[in-house]
């Protein structure tokens, strides 16, 4: 199989172009797909995968949205408009579509998870590290809102810096500079942004709880509780006590307090969490569906 074949046609799926109306009338359909059956998911994700038919990706990629609209509102109060939140996780949902295996007995929407997640962390971590860049209050300003005034994601004429400085009571150079550090932090904020409103977007879809996300979320968090209860066998009794204290105690114990009831320094207790921690992760790549195990837990 051509990989690099592949990633261009997944990356040609209708999401990535869409601005404004486009991209409204695309999320609009996508929430009233039906879900799929299990049946049609396992068919559609290997029609793509052993034959790279992108139109069983698109019916695949439409169908979830749901879920990206759903954890993008989750982050919401980071700052970030919903637009840019849903793009960066639809994003991450196209990846989990180009590297789903049916076969491995999970369905996409579980799969799907850890990937949307992923792209909306990456997302935010890299706008704040930007935020941090932005020293003045003016700064902070254009970075969250520049986007959604521009048109498009082409960097800025001299002569649109100069208007939209006045917009924002500023001077040229320095929305030239914000925008510069936009245009060029990442990948995903080269595309052209959204630019419908957060309240549109979020009319689109049912405010009630999604039950079925719910319950996939809480079939995900046993299903994690028992890999992990599973890997802390296979540690020393030291190793397991200091990370069932750290991370599963309904009040997680600081290290300061661990090493007081081993007779350990402070330091010596991070050494030995962060081995146990390593050794967990091994042994749970070492299980069947090692890496996907993994990939969970992380979200």
């Amino acid at each position: 199989m051509n990989t690099s074949s592949a990633v261009a046609r997944v990356s040609s799926l209708p999401v990535r172009g869409k601005t404004g109306r486009g991209f409204r009338h695309f999320l609009n359909e996508a929430l009233r797909a039906p879900l799929l059956s299990a049946e049609e998911e396992y068919e559609l994700a290997n029609k793509y995968r052993l034959g790279q038919d992108i139109e069983a990706a698109h019916r695949l990629v439409y169908s979830h949205i749901r879920y990206v609209h759903r954890i993008a509102r989750e982050y919401l109060s980071y700052g970030l408009g919903l637009q840019d939140l849903m793009q960066e996780g639809t994003v991450g949902l196209m990846q989990a579509v180009k590297k789903f295996d049916p076969d491995r007995g999970s369905r996409l929407a579980t799969y799907a998870l850890w990937w949307i997640r992923a792209a909306i962390h990456s997302f935010i971590q890299k706008s704040w590290r930007m935020v941090r860049i932005a020293t003045t209050r003016v700064k902070r300003e254009l970075f969250f809102k520049l986007r959604q005034v521009k048109e498009d994601a082409a960097p800025l004429t001299v002569e649109e810096a100069e208007e939209l400085a006045v917009y924002f009571g500023t001077d040229a150079a320095t929305v030239l500079e914000v925008d510069g550090r936009i245009s060029g932090s990442d990948v995903s904020l080269n595309q052209p942004t959204i630019n419908d409103s957060t309240e549109q977007i979020q009319r689109l879809a049912d405010e009630r709880p999604n039950q079925e996300l719910v319950a996939m979320e809480a079939q995900r968090n046993r299903r994690v509780h028992q890999w992990v209860q599973s890997g802390l066998e296979s540690l020393p009794d030291r190793d397991r006590l200091i990370l069932e204290q750290r991370y599963m105690a309904q009040e997680p114990k600081t290290l300061e307090y661990l090493g007081q009831q081993l007779h350990l320094s402070r330091e010596r207790v991070r050494q030995l969490e962060k081995r146990a921690m390593e050794n967990l992760k091994k042994s749970l790549l070492s299980s069947k569906n090692g890496e996907q195990l993994v990939n969970e837990i992380a979200c």
